[in-house]
């Protein structure tokens, strides 16, 4: 990865996933976004969520993707910040061991939080050994990767018109 900005290190897009069907979003938004050598984040592919605690060195904006199941329809896109209570009710269940709202508290109690937390999850379905992912969510994960990317270059953009 080529990274042009000083806030790449600043900022870490973290994916949650496995390699089972639609529980691959999180793993496919970040490669989405390592093939633009200018993405203005440190982007990292997150298997077991305790791996988070280390991801997070020196970050002061932490984006997250995981597959969620919220039951709404397959490929809805959704969007918190921690702390909304919401978070455990649409990320609870996990195939990474350790859930999300686990780490995100563990990290909360170490001191280790950043002050921006913002949660994307990807509505999925089956997420079965040896499947692929679901169009919706396929058309999903390329539309989070293209809003993740603009709202980063836009915010290093305000960066430096401010600065």
């Amino acid at each position: 990865m080529n990274h042009s900005s000083d806030h790449c290190s600043e900022i870490v897009v973290a994916g949650f996933g496995s390699p089972h069907g639609d529980d691959q979003a999180g793993w496919r938004v970040v490669e989405m976004l390592e093939r633009w050598s200018v993405l203005p984040a440190r982007p990292v592919s997150i298997t077991e969520s305790t791996q988070l605690l280390d991801a997070m060195e020196g970050c002061r904006r932490l984006i997250l993707v995981d597959g969620c199941r919220a039951g709404r329809p397959i490929g809805t896109i959704t969007r918190l910040e921690w702390p909304d209570p919401r978070v455990r009710q649409f990320h609870n269940h996990s195939t990474h061991g350790v859930g999300l709202c686990n780490a995100l508290q563990l990290a909360e109690r170490l001191g280790r939080l950043p002050a921006s937390v913002e949660i994307f999850g990807i509505e999925i379905g089956g997420h079965q050994p040896f499947e692929e992912m679901s169009p919706s969510v396929v058309q999903a994960v390329a539309e989070l990767a293209d809003t993740i990317f603009s709202e980063l270059c836009e915010t290093i953009h305000a960066r430096a018109v401010v600065g």
